[in-house]
C-alpha cells in the first residue's frame, strides 16, 4: 500500500481526522454514542474468543547488531593518500557536474568532499567504474548519462561531465570489543552487563509487541463476529470531508492543487477518496462495536482516566494544555472518552479470551490468507 509514502504531516492529519469527532454534542459522550450506534449493531461472540498467541523468542543473536553499531560508532577514520582505486574501496572525491557546458544544481560537492564506496551504485550510470584505476591527487573527467526515468526532468536522459578530484582513500579501524570500550561508550561497565541489558530490553519490547498483537487478534475476531447494518451517514461524510479539506490545505501550502499533490504520491483524486472512505467506515464500524460491548458490560470511563489520556496526548504532541490540543487537532470531549473506552474494552476482551495452540490448519489458512476489503455496510442519515 502506498499510504506509507505520504508525508508525515499528511499521515498525522488523516489519522487524527479519523480520531476527531464531528458536530456539537449536547448529550454526554456515552449517551450520544449509544444513541447513534447501538441500534445498528448486532454483537456476535465477544467473550471466550479463541486466539493463537504470538510469542517472540529472543536470543543472543538480537544483540549482535547493537554490538556492531557500537564498534562502528567508535571506529576511527583514516585518510590514505597512496594506492590505486578498485571496486570495494571507499574514496573521498570532489566534483562539479556540467550539462552542455553549464553547471547544474545538485551536481557540485562544493569542495566539502564526498565519501563514495565503489561498487555501491549510489551514483548513476558507470560513474564509480571511472574512478577505478585512479590514485589520490588525480583530477579527471567522469562522463555519464542520466537515466530517462531520473527524478528530475531537467536531468533525465541528459549527458553530463563531472570534473572530479580524487582526494584520498577512507579507511576505518574498529576498536576491540571489550570491557574498556563498553565502559567508555555506554552506561555499563562490562560486556556481560551491556549484553544482558540489551537482551532484557529486547525481551521487554518483544513482550509488549506480542501483547499488542494478541490483543489486536482478539479484537479483530470480535469485530468479525459482529454485524453493523448501517453507518451514520452524516458522520461518515463529515469525516471524509475533514480529511479532504486537510489534504487540500497541505496541497495549497505546497503551492499546488490537490490532484497534482496526490499524484506525487501515486494517487488520483477518486482512488484517494475511496481509500479515505474505507478507512473512515472501518474506524466507525469498530467504534460502534466497542460502544455496544461497553454498554453490555457496563464499562465506563472516569474523569480521572480521561485526564490521564489528555496528559498522554499532550506528551505525544509536545503541547502544554488541553485547550490548545483540542483546538489544534479538533478533539472534543467524546474523543478523549472514546480513546479510553476503546482501551478498556480491548483489555476486557483480551482478559476474557482463550489462548489456543496453533494447528496445521491454522498455519495453512494463514499462508493462504490475502488482505481483503472491508465490507460496505451502507450508510444512513441520523
Amino acid at each position: 500500500m502506498k499510504f506509507k509514502k505520504l508525508s508525515a504531516i499528511l499521515i498525522a492529519v488523516m489519522i487524527l481526522s479519523l480520531f476527531s469527532g464531528c458536530g456539537k454534542k449536547d448529550k454526554s459522550a456515552v449517551e450520544e454514542m449509544k444513541d447513534s450506534y447501538i441500534k445498528y449493531v448486532t454483537l456476535g461472540q465477544y467473550k471466550g474468543v479463541e486466539y493463537t498467541p504470538q510469542v517472540t523468542e529472543v536470543s543472543d543473536e538480537y544483540i549482535k547488531y547493537d554490538i556492531q553499531n557500537l564498534l562502528s560508532s567508535n571506529s576511527t577514520r583514516k585518510e590514505v593518500k597512496e594506492g590505486i582505486a578498485t571496486m570495494g574501496d571507499t574514496v573521498n572525491i570532489d566534483f562539479v557536474g556540467y550539462i552542455d557546458g553549464e553547471p547544474f544544481d545538485g551536481g557540485d560537492s562544493n569542495g566539502q568532499g564526498f565519501d563514495l564506496t565503489l561498487g555501491s551504485r549510489n551514483f548513476i550510470d558507470d560513474f564509480e567504474d571511472q574512478i577505478c584505476g585512479h590514485s589520490p591527487g588525480d583530477a579527471f573527467d567522469v562522463e555519464v548519462t542520466f537515466p530517462d526515468d531520473y527524478g528530475s526532468e531537467d536531468l533525465a536522459g541528459k549527458d553530463a561531465r563531472f570534473e572530479t578530484t580524487f582526494n584520498y582513500f577512507v579507511e576505518t579501524e574498529e576498536p576491540e570489543y571489550n570491557d574498556e570500550l563498553v565502559a567508555s561508550a555506554t552506561d555499563y561497565s562490562t560486556t556481560e552487563e551491556y549484553e544482558q541489558a540489551l537482551l532484557d530490553q529486547y525481551k521487554t519490547n518483544a513482550e509488549n509487541s506480542d501483547l499488542s498483537t494478541n490483543k489486536a487478534a482478539v479484537f479483530n475476531k470480535v469485530v468479525e463476529n459482529s454485524t453493523v447494518s448501517q453507518y451514520p451517514e452524516t458522520e461518515v461524510n463529515e469525516r471524509i470531508e475533514s480529511v479532504m479539506s486537510s489534504v487540500q490545505s497541505e496541497a495549497e501550502a505546497n503551492g499546488t492543487d490537490m490532484e497534482t499533490y496526490l499524484s506525487n504520491y501515486g494517487y488520483d483524486l477518486n482512488s484517494f477518496k475511496d481509500m479515505i472512505k474505507e478507512s473512515v467506515e472501518t474506524y466507525i464500524r469498530e467504534k460502534m462495536i466497542v460502544v455496544a460491548i461497553a454498554s453490555e458490560e457496563d464499562i465506563t470511563v472516569t474523569d480521572e482516566e480521561m485526564e490521564e489520556k489528555v496528559q498522554e496526548l499532550l506528551k505525544q504532541t509536545g503541547l502544554t494544555d488541553k485547550e490548545t490540543l483540542s483546538a489544534q487537532y479538533g478533539f472534543q470531549e467524546d474523543d478523549y472518552y472514546y480513546e479510553v473506552l476503546y482501551s478498556k474494552v480491548v483489555d476486557f476482551l483480551y482478559e476474557n479470551a482463550v489462548a489456543v495452540e496453533a494447528t496445521n490448519t491454522d498455519a495453512d489458512e494463514a499462508d493462504d490468507a490475502t488482505p481483503g476489503m472491508v465490507d460496505d455496510y451502507g450508510t444512513t442519515e441520523e
